[in-house]
């Protein structure tokens, strides 16, 4: 069955997006699973934690300082790197690659291509290898890209303290994965929600995965 990925920069609209998407395939009787794939789970995530015990890093929900802080203890290591991507290669085997076995649709609100872009930041220069693989985890997938302008992330995250130069970066990171994927994805929709209101931008999203289900 399909994966439905939504990725894009946090602020952009994927999570509204996503939940209206489930509730209307619900609606009409699919199987719909949800899952949120960030770049720290099992056992990177018990190392952010104790970071943050230490006081290593801020105790904070932004990815923007938490990556911050990540980059500034592990730009070098290599075996960080490593661990993260063994344990995204994991996490997606047991939360995604086996649910497809069944009759299911799963809505991934933040995939692979959020985890690179994370992974990009931490590492500077994350591994071609590295980047490939995690790539080849959305192919033959519905994708959606969610964008806004930066101005509309700032004022979305205005508690994050991010800065606007700093989204601009994002946004040609996610830009330039959009590209990659869009040549090995079965369809993607960009949907910019800048100057889109919720109920249009949620409208054209599920007319479009409905379409390729």
């Amino acid at each position: 069955m399909p994966l439905v990925i939504l990725f894009g920069p946090d602020g952009a609209g994927k999570t509204t997006l996503a939940k209206t998407l489930i509730k209307e395939l619900k609606k009409a009787g699919r199987n719909v699973i949800y899952i949120k794939m960030r770049s720290h789970h099992l056992i990177m995530y018990l190392v952010l934690r104790l970071l943050q015990k230490r006081k290593y890093i801020p105790k904070t929900h932004s990815p923007r300082i938490i990556d911050y802080g990540l980059r500034v203890i592990f730009r070098r290591s290599r075996a960080f790197l490593f661990l993260e991507f063994l344990n995204l290669m994991l996490w997606s085997f047991l939360f995604v690659k086996l649910r497809l076995i069944g009759n299911n649709i799963i809505i991934a609100d933040r995939f692979s291509p959020d985890s690179i872009v994370s992974l990009h930041i931490i590492s500077g220069n994350l591994s071609t290898i590295y980047k490939k693989i995690l790539l080849s985890l959305c192919k033959g997938s519905i994708t959606i890209y969610v964008r806004a302008e930066p101005r509309i992330l700032l004022s979305r995250k205005a508690d994050e303290k991010l800065s606007e130069s700093y989204l601009r970066y994002l946004l040609i990171l996610y830009d330039r994965m959009a590209r990659e994927l869009a040549l090995i994805v079965r369809s993607m929709l960009i949907m910019d929600t800048t100057k889109s209101s919720e109920q249009h931008s949620a409208r054209v999203v599920v007319e479009f995965v409905k379409r390729y289900l």
